[in-house]
């Protein structure tokens, strides 16, 4: 899509007839087709004043990304008029415009490296690093804001559409969150909350009498978002463009901060135990003309704080109108993100989370476009929620997916960071990494062996490159990813049981039953590994017995991207267009992630039996290295007992979303 907005860009600078020739079809069926997207219009006109920012070029990029998964007939007008126009990216030297990296889908589909780009005296894995584990630490080191890819949640939440992100861990939620909390991408302020332990208990701490647990700590986010945007009011109206004329109602909002102790830099604990005390007695309301505490000994307790808090906020929302400057300057962004920090699973940290969406709710029906709230939820959080107004936020969510090709898309990325140059696809899966491991395309074999997140791709590609610096080697070679398999496989068994292990305490324990087994599985089967340890558990576990079902664990297994089912001959995995296990599927597959630190490496294990007593006494032995498709089979008494995969299908292959 870089390539398109060049055009576009070029077009609507030029309009020259030999720019016209090159780019008319590709900028008129832009501008016909976004005639009222803000971003594509805001690109159209700062290309006729000759003065494009970055900003601008990467958010028509989005919303021309966006066009295009959105509208089929739109994406296949702009392929043809790309392909009938034979123009090459212009260099600024002929254009005199920006042009940046292309690391876009079209630069990375099968184009060669028509030069030997890498000298073999050079020692690539000594440079190499893919990032962090979290965005936290990535921002720090600079990859977020030159390694980051734009995804269609991204642009979502750029473009105001959606306002609830849900992801499983790693799946990149904070990295959104830090990209825009760097404020070069938003054109208003950003606003970023991240509960702590303390914060957190006395979130889940706070009741009202007269309302239910969310209500209560719907009012109490309430008054932590009228407060940050009272102090942004009025630091922002002592800048240039408000100082000669300061409307009263910024004066007003600030002696009620000062009369309350909110001017000062303060912790979130600190906000919420001060915002805590005053709703469950009264504030200091005198700047709003409010000389003692409203309905103070008739009210309830629930109603009084409401009360309060609506005056608050009405004098918010005059402020935002009578600086009249939202559209100018662009909305306030609030974002809330790393909830898990303060999630137990009990109901007043439920309490807390729906509090949370219902004040975000809120706030968009009262401050309107002058605030925003973001939500960064990980997805087994949000899944536990049950309340009544669910249903509200449907417009509001959007879920992150990953799909291999984005992760080739993140690799390619960020190794070119690393290296200091944009690397090819050849390069970088044929000279940085072996081209093939255990007979498979390289990106396909480390792909499908980890989850679709870039957290867990991240760290695989980053333990492939350390086992070669561990080695003494200047390329990754295919032994050394071969040898990261297992330790990435045994890093993900243990990361699965304490991803969900508020949820599913027992995960862990569940996890030892497939030890050894194969990776190949039917209802029966299953049912039959799973059988001899379902008493313990259940009696290490009695809350959860509703959850030790053969069937149960079975749904259960799936939602955690531990198992896959089979349909239509591909093994799929839960991912948000994928339904739940059917009460008719009874053909299930262990994940390829998983298989190597669980020993499950074939497809079927026999189990060896005393021909005696007629006794299992265990599984019969594996040999071979872990990594890849292991070509040896089960020995029992010298005959290979496993049962190959079904003709024309790849049970290894992960698929997700129909990916």
């Amino acid at each position: 899509m870089r390539r398109a907005v060049d055009l576009v860009e070029t077009w609507a600078a030029r309009r020259t007839r030999d720019v016209l020739d090159a780019a008319a079809r590709v900028g008129e069926l832009v501008a016909a087709t976004f005639r009222d997207d803000t971003a594509v219009q805001r690109l159209l006109e700062e290309a006729a004043e000759g003065a494009v920012t970055e900003r601008t070029r990467l958010r028509a990029v989005l919303a021309l990304e966006d066009g295009a998964e959105r509208n089929s007939d739109f994406a296949r007008a702009l392929s043809a008029a790309m392909r009938s126009t034979g123009v090459e990216l212009l260099t600024p030297s002929r254009l005199g415009v920006f042009q940046p990296v292309d690391y876009s889908v079209e630069a990375l589909d099968g184009r060669a490296a028509a030069d030997a780009v890498i000298s073999d005296d050079v020692d690539v894995v000594e440079r190499l690093f893919f990032g962090r584990d979290d965005a936290e630490h990535d921002m720090a080191d600079g990859l977020l804001r030159e390694g980051f890819l734009p995804t269609t949640a991204y642009s979502e939440v750029l473009s105001g559409r959606k306002n609830l992100i849900i992801g499983r861990k790693g799946s990149g939620k904070s990295a959104i969150c830090m990209r825009l909390s760097m404020g070069d991408l938003h054109s208003g302020e950003t606003c970023l909350i991240t509960p702590d332990d303390a914060a957190g208990e006395e979130l889940r701490q706070f009741v009202l009498s007269g309302l239910t647990g969310p209500a209560a700590k719907a009012l109490l986010w309430r008054y932590v978002f009228a407060v940050h945007a009272a102090r942004y009011l009025v630091r922002h109206a002592s800048g240039d463009d408000h100082r000669r004329r300061r409307p009263s109602s910024v004066g007003t909002l600030e002696r009620f901060l000062r009369d309350n102790g909110e001017l000062a830099e303060e912790s979130l604990y600190h906000r919420v135990a001060r915002a805590g005390r005053g709703l469950m007695s009264s504030f200091s309301l005198e700047a709003f003309g409010v000389k003692v505490a409203v309905d103070a000994n008739t009210a309830p307790q629930g109603v009084r704080a409401s009360r309060q808090l609506e005056i608050v906020e009405s004098g918010v929302r005059k402020a935002f109108a009578d600086l009249g400057c939202a559209k100018k300057h662009g909305t306030l962004l609030v974002m809330v993100d790393q909830l898990e920090q303060v999630w137990t699973g009990e109901s007043e940290s439920e309490a807390l989370v729906i509090g949370l969406l219902l004040a975000g709710k809120h706030a968009a029906l009262t401050y309107g476009t002058a605030l925003r709230c973001v939500f960064f939820l990980r997805s087994d959080i949000y899944d536990a929620l049950d309340f009544s107004d669910a249903d509200k936020f449907h417009s509001d969510e959007i879920r992150i997916n990953w799909s291999a090709r984005q992760l080739h898309q993140l690799a390619m990325i960020r190794a070119g960071v690393a290296l200091g140059r944009k690397l090819d696809p050849d390069e970088l899966w044929g000279e940085v990494f072996p081209a093939t491991v255990s007979g498979e395309a390289t990106a396909d074999y480390l792909f499908t062996r980890s989850l679709p997140r870039p957290r867990d791709a991240i760290q695989f590609l980053n333990q492939c490159r350390n086992t070669a610096l561990d080695n003494g080697h200047r390329r990754i070679t295919a032994d050394d990813v071969l040898e990261a398999t297992l330790v990435f496989s045994r890093w993900k068994v243990l990361d699965l049981a304490k991803e969900y292990g508020i949820r599913f305490p027992f995960l862990d324990a569940l996890l030892t039953v497939f030890r050894d087994a194969g990776y190949l599985m039917t209802r029966t089967s299953l049912t039959e590994l799973f059988l001899p340890f379902q008493d313990s558990l259940k009696r290490r576990h009695s809350q959860h017995v509703h959850l030790l079902d053969p069937d149960a664990v079975i749904d259960l297994l799936f939602s955690v991207g531990f198992l896959g089912v089979r349909r239509q001959r591909r093994y799929v995995y839960a991912g948000t267009a994928e339904m739940s296990i059917q009460p008719y599927e009874s053909e299930f597959c262990i994940h390829p992630c998983f298989r190597p630190a669980l020993g499950a490496t074939r497809p079927t294990a026999a189990r060896v039996h005393n021909e005696v007593t007629g006794a299992v006494v265990g599984p019969i032995v594996q040999v071979g290295a872990i990594g890849g498709h292991i070509n040896v089979g089960n020995v029992v008494a010298g005959h290979d007992v496993s049962i190959p995969p079904r003709p024309n299908e790849d049970p290894g292959t992960p698929t997700a979303d129909g990916q």
